[in-house]
């Protein structure tokens, strides 16, 4: 059983050294972005709209990092928002969010 036991522990500790050595977890995942919080707090950066679905957007910064606006559970607002970008288009985030959400709060003051 103890020899049993030190091949277990042999394993999972080269395992955690090896996860040292990879990529730091940051440019392993890619960031989703749902809410108007979680849009407004993103890293300021320029980014192209790739595609488009429904409740979420695909976009590439200048870097190359993939990262996703939107999904099933997004707000109201980041789904109007994403609805009124244009796949292929080259934006400036959050900054675009900012400008649609002071458009959105300009339209409703104006009187009907």
């Amino acid at each position: 059983m103890k020899a049993g036991f030190s091949v277990w522990a042999a394993v999972l500790v080269a395992g955690l050294l090896a996860g040292c050595a990879s990529a730091p977890v940051a440019q392993r995942h890619t960031a989703v972005y749902e809410s108007n919080i979680q849009v407004l707090a993103m890293p300021s950066c320029t980014a192209k709209m790739d595609a488009f679905c429904t409740c979420y957007a695909s976009f590439t910064d200048a870097e190359g990092r993939k990262f996703y606006i939107g999904s099933p559970g997004a707000s109201d607002d980041v789904e109007h928002f994403i609805a009124s970008l244009k796949a292929g288009q080259i934006y400036y985030l959050p900054a675009a969010f900012e400008g649609f959400l002071r458009s959105k709060a300009d339209t409703q003051k104006q009187p009907k």
